[in-house]
């Protein structure tokens, strides 16, 4: 399609396709497309002209679509730089777990709600780092960037590793808060502190008193940061209940539960990310917080 008109929509979308991953067709065309069938008609032509690649996962009733690798050299070029300086790392495979991709669109879904939620209210979104966004290890190896360790300090011994499902820091009024998110797509148990949401508790309460989390004060380009909040956003409502009274009989103190705040996706959808839509992990708080 040597007559393709490359617009700055497209150059836009495909930054954003190579920041996100993988999109689905919905989420192209609510970042950048009034309907679904302009989105459509529109991913048809670059995929045709080399510049995306799309595929379809069993059980999800939506198009996924993918940098092609003309594509990722146009960010290059978009972005002025060399293609290797992307830390692109294109398969020839189509992710075929389910879980993963319900998982991977879901962190996607909050990473949309987030910058569309500071367009409107004009807080500054610094930055986001997902999860697979990996460093060299010193053997050549690849390890995820935001993964990280720490020491209960209840048990010396003990080591919590944990990698969030994503970083991000905001900005408002010349003041940084970092902010680190958690997707529990309801499969993972409530009730073991060894694991799931109550290992990655531990994990945060821990976090926040050795103050490793300074490490990305560099990441996001500020001095330091006060400390930060995670948040968890989860199935249903019955489900948050559970996970909130199961935190009673963790080991962390009530003023550090409530450093940790949760919702449910279906109200982060009705509502902005950045509202009163959150609730501490602490059942005995009974305030609703929000982010903006």
């Amino acid at each position: 399609m040597a007559n393709l008109k490359f617009t700055k929509r497209d150059g836009e979308l495909l930054i954003d396709l190579y920041k996100h991953r993988y999109l689905t067709i919905s989420q192209i065309q609510r970042l950048h497309f009034p309907s679904l069938q302009t989105a459509y008609r529109r991913m048809r032509i670059l995929k045709n002209a080399g510049y995306v690649s799309v595929f379809s996962i069993a059980n999800i009733d939506e198009s996924v679509f993918k940098l092609a690798a003309k594509g990722i050299s146009s960010v290059a070029g978009l972005l002025g730089v060399e293609r290797g300086d992307l830390k692109w790392t294109d398969t020839k495979t189509k992710p075929r777990d389910y879980y993963f991709m319900r998982h991977f669109i879901a962190i996607n879904d909050f990473r949309i709600m987030l910058k569309q939620a500071c367009l409107k209210t004009g807080i500054k979104l610094i930055g986001f780092i997902p999860d697979y966004y990996g460093k060299k290890t010193e053997k050549g190896g690849m390890s995820k960037y935001i993964k990280d360790v720490i020491c209960d300090i209840s048990t010396e011994r003990e080591q919590i590793s944990h990698t969030p499902d994503g970083v991000f820091a905001l900005e408002k009024d010349k003041t940084a808060a970092l902010f680190f998110l958690e997707i529990d797509r309801g499969t993972e148990v409530v009730s073991d502190p060894e694991k799931g949401v109550l290992k990655s508790i531990r994990f945060y309460a821990n976090y926040l008193l050795n103050g490793k989390y300074q490490r990305y004060a560099k990441d996001f380009k500020v001095d330091s940061f006060k400390g930060f909040r995670s948040l968890y956003v989860t199935t249903s409502e019955k489900r948050l209940q559970n996970i909130r009274r199961a935190t009673k009989s963790l080991q962390v103190s009530q003023k550090a539960k409530r450093f940790h705040w949760i919702t449910t996706l279906e109200k982060l959808r009705d509502r902005n990310v950045l509202n009163s839509v959150w609730l501490s992990i602490d059942v005995d708080d009974k305030k609703v917080y929000k982010i903006g």
